[in-house]
């Protein structure tokens, strides 16, 4: 171990000795930082996500050129032979020219650690996610490290050596994406796919360190190392020998082996969830509410063998969730996978549950090819069924899922009332309703009816702000909170008029109504200058992209189990909440505008490019909630963005209005398994200067840093070398 760790140390030593060295760390970084601000900024969001999309690409010509000296370089000079007569074998030797490259490779990562320091001056990072991507990084580096080692291994020229390695790592990289797999038999595209880089890196950007993406770039660096093994001792052997021969064999048996290892590591569970909230880890509540059912729930799985390499993914995704359900479950969850692709009677079984094949557009070598496939699954328990015809994307399958166990295995659902009083094209609420229908029984409510709400009524969606308030409705309001109801009120204090397109202050009649909680819906409009959306204007040369402070990006206070695991949410055209008349403590704020937020209290035009005040800014609350007793009501000062308009591009948005009814009705287990929040930090920058200080501090920074760094330990260097020979011992003394 003592003799790796030497050659180690002199081979990364060497790296840093070499303008070379200096050279690549500063490409690497000047290319890294510029791609990925480029990226950051245009999506106002702190994650590192740009950088990880780009960086197997990045590595593609980085790696080689870090590994490509190693053992080309002492197989030119001569070097090979020499350093092998001492007492060193050539696995040691092989290791530690590896290991020193891999440190190196480290090194260059390591000092991108700048980008998320300088990102946290703006945002609340995940710290769990970034080390789990730092050490998919760290993986991935290592992994491709093997190939270039290898490929050095086999020739005296470095530029051989580079274009070897390059041109593997590139097959590595391309194999198992479509255009690749079009054509392939179902079962040569799935081992394809499973050999690909992409797939194996794309968990660590989420913030889950798998044991099977281990694996997979821990043997792919052991397949390499073996074969650059086998390249040493040959050079040593005679040709044709039964030396030789033996290995060739040995080095054959260790190479498959790992081969091996690598496609079964797929089916090696364990992972490592790093993300905030455990999000890609079931829940406390899913485990309670599985083991809890009274019968067996089964889950069929729908599915083709032969789906594009982004489905298949999340098929994996899929799998890990029913797995863990299963085990949750104690004997109670069964998972069946059927193949309608090929069994007719899984076809027939499809369709009758409302399971159709899925188009998929697949580039293939010369064409675009349209394909069909299945990723569907049915919930059954009792001789009842729910089906999900398609699984779009994971992040809400475990909150499907269960919804769906728990009214499968559950007698009756609580009745929750909607009443709208919107006007205006897109002010609908159908996804909220389809939403909340998984879990209650939803009916559409006329105040104007006397009967209503009933006495079945637990919970009431006051969506929109009727023009008034008549006397006996509200007294039967007020008769319905006396009974223990609960409401979530969504109003604003601005009519919109967006044909215009101007907004008009009127009073909000809800507010007769909440003045028993202390709660009150201002008649104005928040802009925020800070935490604000992007959206894209018409001009004469095309749409371009401008912020809009009418649409607040809000800051989740995460004071309550509404919004405890939310981030932002997007609050269109809001007004502001008033609790001058609430008792000390009855109130919890659920969320905040920046402290760069104004408001307009009388008529105001709605168009971006409008003047907005930059006076009288400060904090705004935007979104309340109070209890008294079983009385509970919420109350958020917009109501568009639950509406379908903007649910479907903000899904946090939708999160928060069915975790507010949740809370509402005191039903809060659904809470902890629908609101785990994947959705990165918003950057919200104090200025800016600061912003772009944090830009060119990365891009021109530091690689100058690392530039100045290294100009001023070569000519350190430099000077020693041109030193006289001076002897340790003096030529007098040693005469004596």
């Amino acid at each position: 171990m003592t003799r790796l760790w030497t050659v180690a140390r002199r081979e990364l030593k060497a790296l840093f000795d070499l303008p070379a060295g200096y050279v690549l760390l500063v490409v690497f970084l000047a290319i890294n930082g510029f791609v990925f601000f480029r990226q950051a900024y245009l999506s106002d969001t702190a994650s590192l996500r740009p950088m990880l999309d780009l960086l197997p690409w990045v590595f593609l010509i980085f790696v080689p050129a870090v590994t490509m000296r190693t053992l080309a370089e002492d197989i030119r000079g001569g070097q090979l032979e020499v350093v092998l007569s001492q007492p060193l074998s050539e696995l040691e030797l092989l290791l530690g020219k590896y290991l020193g490259s891999v440190l190196f490779l480290w090194i260059a990562l390591a000092l991108t650690l700048a980008i998320p320091l300088g990102l946290a001056t703006a945002a609340d990072l995940h710290w769990g996610i970034i080390a789990a991507q730092y050490a998919g990084a760290g993986l991935l580096a290592a992994g491709l490290a093997g190939v270039g080692i290898w490929a050095s291994s086999l020739t005296r020229s470095q530029i051989t050596a580079f274009i070897m390695a390059t041109g593997i790592m590139f097959l590595l990289i391309l194999v198992g994406l479509d255009p690749l797999l079009v054509g392939l038999p179902p079962t040569l595209a799935a081992v394809a796919a499973r050999l690909g880089v992409l797939s194996h890196f794309e968990s660590f950007g989420r913030g889950v360190i798998d044991l099977r993406d281990v694996i997979y770039f821990l043997s792919l660096a052991g397949v390499f190392l073996a074969l650059a093994y086998g390249a040493l001792q040959e050079r040593k052997l005679a040709p044709g020998g039964g030396a030789r021969r033996r290995l060739r064999l040995g080095v054959g048996i260790a190479t498959a082996s790992l081969i091996v290892v690598n496609l079964l590591g797929t089916y090696i569970g364990g992972r490592l969830d790093l993300s905030p909230g455990n999000a890609y880890t079931l829940s406390p509540a899913t485990r309670r509410i599985v083991s809890g059912v009274d019968d067996l729930v089964t889950i069929k799985v729908f599915t083709s063998p032969e789906l594009p390499t982004e489905v298949a993914l999340l098929k994996r995704d899929v799998d890990d969730l029913l797995r863990d359900l299963r085990s949750a479950g104690g004997g109670k969850v069964r998972i069946l996978e059927r193949n309608p692709t090929d069994d007719e009677s899984a076809l027939q079984e499809a369709q009758s549950l409302g399971i159709q094949p899925v188009q998929f557009n697949v580039i293939g070598r010369s064409e675009l090819q349209v394909k069909q496939g299945y990723l569907g699954l049915a919930i059954q328990h009792g001789g009842e069924t729910e089906a999900i015809p398609f699984v779009q994307r994971t992040d809400d399958l475990e909150y499907n899922l269960v919804s769906a166990i728990r009214n499968l295995t559950r007698d009756q659902k609580p009745v929750v009332g909607m009443v709208s009083s919107t006007r205006g094209a897109g002010a609908t609420f159908q996804e909220m309703e389809r939403q909340l229908a998984r879990s209650y029984e939803v009916r559409n409510l006329d105040l104007a009816d006397s009967t209503q709400p009933g006495p079945d009524v637990t919970t009431l969606v006051l969506a929109g702000a009727p023009d008034s308030l008549p006397a006996a409705q509200l007294s039967r309001l007020q008769a319905f909170f006396g009974r223990g109801g609960s409401a979530l009120v969504l109003a604003a204090g601005m009519e919109i008029d967006q044909r215009a397109p101007t907004a008009q202050p009127r009073p909000v009649a809800w507010n007769a109504l909440l003045k028993q909680f202390g709660l009150a819906i201002r008649s104005d409009m928040a802009y925020d200058l800070l935490a604000n959306e992007v959206i894209p204007l018409p001009t004469d040369f095309g749409r371009v992209l401008q912020v809009y402070p009418f649409f607040i990006r809000a800051q989740s206070t995460r004071l309550s189990p509404i919004n405890q695991e939310l981030g932002t949410v997007v609050l269109t055209w809001a007004s502001t909440i008033d609790t001058t008349g609430a008792a000390k403590g009855s109130i919890t704020p659920l969320l905040v505008s920046s402290r760069a937020t104004g408001s307009f209290t009388g008529p105001t035009t709605i168009a971006p490019t409008q003047d907005f005040p930059q006076t009288g800014l400060e904090p705004r609350l935007l979104a309340a909630v109070a209890s008294s007793g079983k009385q509970r009501v919420a109350v958020v000062g917009s109501v568009e963005f639950a509406t379908d308009r903007f649910v479907q591009t903000a899904q946090e948005n939708l999160s928060f209005a069915l975790n507010a009814v949740d809370w509402l009705a005191q039903d809060e287990a659904l809470i902890a398994i629908r609101s785990k929040d994947r959705r990165p930090p918003s950057l919200l920058f104090e200025s800016d200067v600061e912003r772009d200080a944090v830009k060119y501090a990365n891009v021109f920074g530091v690689p100058l840093a690392v530039a100045l760094f290294g100009l001023v330990r070569l000519l350190r260097r430099r000077r020693r070398t041109r030193e006289p020979y001076r002897p340790l011992v003096a030529a007098s003394e040693s005469a004596a």
